[in-house]
Formats: C-alpha cells, sequence, structure tokens
C-alpha cells in the first residue's frame, strides 16, 4: 500500500503476484501456523512477506514464483528476469560475437523449474 501511493520505495517495481502466500507456516508443513483450532500458537493472517523488486530501466521480469521449501516458517521466492546490458569495448568485439547482440528467443533461456520433491 505504502509503495503504491508513492511514499517508500518510489520508482521500484514489482511483477504480478499469482503464488499463495509465503508466511507464515508451521515447520516441515504445508499448515499456516495458528490454522488448526487445536493449535496454542497465535493465529496469524497468512500473508507475502518476501518478496522480490527491482529497480531501473531495461529490466523485465518473465517468472515469479514460490518454491515449496519447508525448512522455515517462509517460503521462498524466486524470479527470472530479462536485462539489457551496455557493451564497452568501444569497437573491440570480435565479429562473431555480434550475433550475441541478436534477440534469443525466450524459450531458450528461461531456466526450466523442477520441483526438489519430484526426483
Amino acid at each position: 500500500m505504502e509503495r503504491e501511493a508513492g511514499r517508500v520505495f518510489d520508482g521500484w517495481k514489482e511483477g504480478k503476484i499469482y503464488f499463495a502466500p509465503t508466511y507464515k507456516y508451521s515447520y516441515n508443513s504445508d499448515a499456516y501456523a495458528g490454522e488448526t483450532t487445536k493449535s496454542k500458537k497465535k493465529r496469524r493472517t497468512p500473508a507475502w512477506c518476501d518478496r522480490i523488486l527491482w529497480y531501473g530501466e531495461g529490466v523485465e521480469q518473465l517468472q515469479y514464483f514460490r518454491e515449496e521449501s519447508r525448512f522455515s516458517d517462509h517460503r521462498p521466492v524466486c524470479a527470472v528476469f530479462l536485462a539489457q546490458v551496455e557493451a564497452s569495448g568501444h569497437g573491440r568485439c570480435m565479429k562473431g560475437y555480434s550475433s550475441v547482440c541478436s534477440r534469443i528467443p525466450r524459450d531458450e533461456i528461461i531456466p526450466q523449474r523442477h520441483s526438489f520433491y519430484e526426483y
């Protein structure tokens, strides 16, 4: 809310969130803390406490997701970005290197996600 109102992190960006809240989980569990009626823990509203923001031009977020690690009361958040970079060297690059400047299909650069539990 504060960021959207421009009071904090002015100019910073965040991708759209299409994943479940990342906090607060019971340890080594898929249940949110305080979710069960038998729980003596303080009931907390699940929230998106873990975020990835970026700043600057020439940055495009390709993926924004959470992983399902159970080693903490948080779920890790991951992102994949495409970033434009300025090449320096003032023309000292080899001719064969110029192909790098061409656009590479996104399917070739986005890493494939594999669940920890699939192995």
